[in-house]
């Protein structure tokens, strides 16, 4: 369809191949990693964030930053024993002292201690975190976003086109099932042969999960939002985790919705969102009706469905709604018929606070070509049109995809999505032997915001050091 805006597909032959080959310029050292987590101003608004010690009892050892930055560092470590190994190192602690002096000052630098918090420190430490972890995801989503705009993502003033955003303007989404820590199931269990009865540590999280190829999971889900401008293995940005809770009303995909939403909110620059079969159209319509758009597949079992007959004039155009897009029934010589697709000319976004998306359809026609403007994207309920005539009360779900599946651009576009699933495999590798090494829905929330700081730590860093600097003139 050569007047197609959004083109026909390649087929895999002819596409040539995106993938950027790994570069020692991609590797980061441990020190550098720590260095990265010592160094990022984040961290220090979160401890400023966190209620001051009591007047009562010994004075603490440590402040809280040097407990986030122990958080931040077991996510590079991999575990909290290794972590109070290396900070145990004065060199290695010296890292952290060195981001005290540059962002708090060399007086409170001093006041450390020679070397970093032991194992049992930290361990007391993170009770103490665990009560707050709420309130310091709920900062921390802001200080994300800040870096992400920081950093070039979401620009407000860039030109969009909706039917061709770039990398930046999206988000990356997906849900994950994090291996449980045990792999008991029970608190206790029965040797059968001998009659020995066994007790074990469970997981309360931790539940049977259904991933998306169809294999049984054991562990929390938790959804990542990410987003990136480059190419670049580590400048991704972590914006948001969520937990799932087990039999969570409308499951996964509603909380992406609402931490999508949440971002749209806060970044008028964010042009929509990547993601997998999860979601369908009631989870596509609530996007779109806040003016972002949905990149996935087509989900299974959605058959051709009888659209409506147009007559202009002497013309007869029968239009079927088929893998999200509209489609002309054609009648051949042989007596088949064939659902071919209508060229899209334009997609265009209509509204303010609530948007309404259209295709402008071109149909041939050998009288001459009909221009047309449909309404996608969003399913209108009832009450919104005259009795009888809504989406809902007709049960026709228009709220497909804007971008069709089979076309160029989305064969360019969704690849993209693939940045959250490398976000989950950085995530499995700084997790001792692939597992979580935290019990319970809280101290796992730390974990996550361990994980996203550790990364997004780097990212600045790199940020920073490609950034041209402003020298004085002479």
């Amino acid at each position: 369809m050569p007047d197609d805006i959004f083109q026909d597909a390649l087929p895999p032959a002819q596409r040539t191949p995106r993938k950027r080959a790994f570069t020692e310029r991609d590797r980061r050292t441990v020190h550098e990693r720590l260095t990265d987590c010592a160094h990022n101003p984040d961290l220090y608004d979160l401890a400023e964030a966190l209620p001051p010690p009591g007047r009562v009892g010994r004075r603490r050892a440590y402040p809280d930053v040097a407990f986030l930055f122990f958080l931040a560092a077991r996510s590079v470590l991999a575990s909290a024993r290794r972590t109070a190994a290396h900070l145990e190192d004065p060199e290695i602690w010296k890292i952290f002292r060195e981001g005290v002096r540059s962002e708090l000052g060399a007086e409170a630098a001093l006041l450390l201690p020679e070397t970093g918090p032991t194992r049992s420190q930290w361990l007391h430490a993170q009770r103490r975190l665990r009560d707050h972890a709420d309130d310091l995801w709920d900062l921390y989503r802001i200080l994300a976003l800040d870096q992400a705009l920081e950093q070039g993502i979401f620009p407000k003033d860039e030109t969009r086109s909706w039917s061709n955003p770039g990398r930046h303007q999206l988000i990356a989404a997906d849900g994950t099932v994090l291996k449980s820590p045990t792999l008991a199931r029970a608190h206790r269990s029965i040797d059968m042969r001998t009659g020995e009865i066994r007790y074990h540590r469970i997981d309360p999280a931790s539940t049977p999960q259904r991933e998306g190829g169809g294999n049984e999971a054991y562990g929390p889900k938790y959804v990542f939002f990410s987003a990136r401008k480059d190419e670049n293995y580590l400048s991704q940005v972590f914006l948001d985790s969520r937990y799932v809770p087990h039999q969570h009303p409308g499951g996964e995909a509603a909380i992406a919705v609402d931490g999508i939403l949440d971002i749209m909110g806060r970044a008028p620059g964010c042009m929509g969102v990547l993601y997998d079969g999860a979601f369908q159209g009631t989870h596509r319509d609530a996007i779109a009706r806040r003016g972002g758009l949905v990149i996935n597949k087509q989900h299974k079992g959605n058959e051709p469905q009888f659209y409506e007959t147009l007559r202009p004039g002497r013309c007869i155009h029968e239009l079927w709604a088929a893998n999200g897009r509209i489609a002309e029934k054609v009648s051949f010589a042989d007596g088949t018929t064939e659902l071919v697709p209508v060229p899209i000319r334009r997609l265009e976004r209509r509204g303010t606070r609530t948007y309404r998306w259209y295709h402008v359809l071109e149909i041939p026609c050998r009288r001459g070509s009909h221009i047309r403007r449909l309404a996608v994207g969003t399913t209108s309920r009832a009450g919104e049109r005259p009795p009888g005539e809504s989406d809902e009360e007709r049960g026709f779900h228009r709220a497909e995809h804007l971008i069709p599946e089979f076309t160029r651009t989305h064969q360019l576009v969704y690849p993209y999505r693939s940045d959250a699933e490398s976000g989950h495999s950085q995530l499995d590798a700084s997790l001792w032997n692939g597992r979580l090494i935290s019990y319970g829905v809280e101290a796992q929330k730390l974990l996550t915001l361990g994980f996203v700081l550790a990364q997004n730590s780097t990212s600045r860093a790199l940020h920073d050091e490609v950034s041209p600097l402003l020298s004085p003139t002479a």
